[in-house]
């Protein structure tokens, strides 16, 4: 898969620019917000944080401050802003809709083995009970509010066999996000953003990797 991948992007060789100007659509954006989740805070911004967490019931509730999960005693990784950090994404509580990135190497509860790579997983509060509305294997570096009050996503996913980072738009439908279009691609032959006359056939084809890898799930 590699291979051909490559080939199709060395076939584009105009297909990324650093000379052509943003082409991000901004007649319908209110602000863009860069993310970068360092997961070196001691505390959690608000107590909501841990609240939500314990309430998933993925990490360890009773000993935070054993961050050693090496330790063959300690079965997940505690619920501390080390291993997780949750943002909103809409103008609801942050109680009732809220995405969490996880750190990679984070071990959760009833898992035996670390994930491999960040995950994001978008919540929301039906009936109330905490539902996943999303989930992908990538990295949160970016929202961009809109009129719609949902805030879009670019998600950075780094694809192994391909040896590429691929940054790709989000927008919400329908209830969830649904992917939208590849923003940049570094990596596989790929240099940067993706020239705009190019973004649609680029898009359909990151889109089915991403699928077929289980990026997005």
């Amino acid at each position: 898969m590699k291979k051909l991948f490559y080939f199709n992007l060395f076939l584009m060789f105009f297909t990324f620019s650093c000379e052509e100007p943003n082409n991000i659509d901004e007649s319908n954006l209110f602000s863009i917000n860069k993310i970068e989740t360092l997961f070196r805070d001691s505390t959690f911004t608000s107590e909501v944080d841990l609240e939500l967490l314990k309430e998933l019931n993925i990490c360890n509730t009773l000993d935070q401050a054993n961050d050693d999960i090496e330790n063959n005693y300690v079965k997940c990784s505690p619920c501390t802003p080390k291993y997780f950090k949750i943002y909103s994404y809409n103008n609801k509580d942050l109680k009732d809709a809220f995405m969490l990135q996880i750190k990679a190497l984070t071990v959760l509860k009833g898992q035996s083995k670390k994930l491999p790579m960040r995950h994001l997983i978008i919540f929301e509060r039906e009936n109330g009970y905490l539902v996943k509305v999303n989930a992908f294997r990538g990295n949160l570096i970016e929202t961009r509010g809109n009129k719609k009050g949902i805030k879009d996503l670019v998600i950075r996913f780094y694809i192994p066999d391909e040896e590429a980072f691929m940054n790709c738009l989000f927008k919400w439908n329908n209830g969830k996000y649904n992917f939208n279009s590849v923003e940049s691609i570094d990596g596989a032959g790929g240099r940067g953003k993706v020239k705009k006359s190019m973004k649609e056939e680029m898009s359909r084809e990151i889109y089915q990797l991403l699928m077929k890898n289980e990026f997005i799930f």
